[in-house]
């Protein structure tokens, strides 16, 4: 069946083509109404694709994956479209054209993630959000922003490097009118699924997190990184541009200084972190599911006789499917699916 989903970011390990594999599963050891927790949320379309059924809890510990929670999870009132932005920020879009009262982007990142045209516009857009009052239309403008930057960046496809402007796929992509594509997202979030539940957005480690919830949770969802790439590293733009904080910024990929380093992407910690989540979750008799790669740092066998220590009843299943190395071409891998309950 199909699920409501939202498409914001090219993200890495994205899982809306897997809905079909992934919902279900949550939906077997959950009813209706109850209460499920995802703990490092990405772009948040697990948690979306159960907004109509469920109430959510979602969780990730960088700033743009929280703006997407707000826009997608905490949001049960707002909406926007092309016309609704060009009428509320073109004023002070064009303000900052003219003034350049915002200008972190233009001067740090003209001629490398961007044109210099472009990080104007990325600018003076930034600006113009920044005088919306609503948060939950901040966010969403915010998620239309995140999106044209995605669509019109030169690079292999995420924020690692940035790739020579005179190479032959960037020359039309350094063209490109971010102001334009960014008015054309904003239509996509006309309709926005609205319920009246009360649904949490958090931005903290997962583990501080697990600490705090107690038995409402039914079922946790955990969708971890499984390799030794830190997502910090390929996002850092879109975290400057959210919380347009001013950062100090290093390397000649102009790394933020402050970024994040998951325990999941060290072979010495990620069966630690699993062992946490299991541990946690079983203490509170909710279900838990994982999803996970056949090529993680942890083996699948290992994954599964780590469950085994906490949860009565395991059940493995596997999907294969063309999985996006963001510019480096595709790769048919196993998506690794552990459901575990009391």
């Amino acid at each position: 069946m199909g699920y409501d989903n939202v498409s914001i970011l090219r993200y890495m390990g994205n899982k809306n083509r897997l809905l079909n594999f992934i919902i279900p599963a949550i939906e077997e050891v959950t009813k209706e109404e109850d209460t499920i927790c995802d703990l490092l949320a990405g772009t948040h379309c697990i948690g979306y694709a159960l907004k109509k059924r469920n109430r959510v809890i979602a969780n990730d510990i960088q700033a743009y994956s929280y703006i997407i929670g707000r826009a997608l999870i905490a949001n049960n009132k707002e909406t926007i479209s092309r016309d609704e932005a060009a009428y509320e920020l073109e004023p002070f879009y064009l303000e900052n054209i003219q003034r350049q009262k915002f200008s972190f982007f233009y001067e740090n990142y003209a001629d490398t993630y961007f044109a210099e045209e472009q990080c104007l516009s990325i600018d003076s857009i930034r600006y113009a959000i920044e005088m919306v009052r609503d948060k939950y239309r901040k966010a969403l403008y915010l998620c239309a922003l995140m999106y044209a930057m995605c669509k019109v960046q030169s690079t292999p496809g995420h924020f690692a490097q940035f790739m020579p402007k005179e190479h032959d796929r960037i020359v039309p992509l350094r063209k490109m009118d971010l102001w334009q594509d960014f008015l054309n997202k904003c239509d996509d979030f006309r309709k926005i699924v609205h319920t009246g539940r009360k649904n949490e957005i958090h931005k903290t480690d997962s583990k501080e997190l697990l600490k705090t919830l107690q038995n409402e949770v039914s079922c946790y969802y955990v969708d971890p990184p499984y390799s030794g790439e830190q997502y910090s590293r390929f996002y850092h733009v879109l975290e400057t541009v959210v919380q347009y904080d001013n950062p100090g910024l290093q390397y000649k990929a102009l790394y933020r200084t402050d970024r994040f380093k998951s325990r999941f992407c060290y072979k010495n910690s990620v069966e630690g972190e699993f062992a946490f989540i299991m541990r946690e979750v079983s203490k509170r008799r909710a279900s838990l599911v994982i999803s996970y790669s056949e090529k993680g740092l942890f083996p699948a066998k290992k994954l599964q006789q780590l469950g085994k220590k906490y949860f009565n009843n395991i059940e493995l299943r596997q999907n294969n499917y063309a999985h996006s190395t963001l510019g480096k071409g595709k790769n048919n891998i196993n998506e690794i699916l552990l459901i575990l309950t009391d």
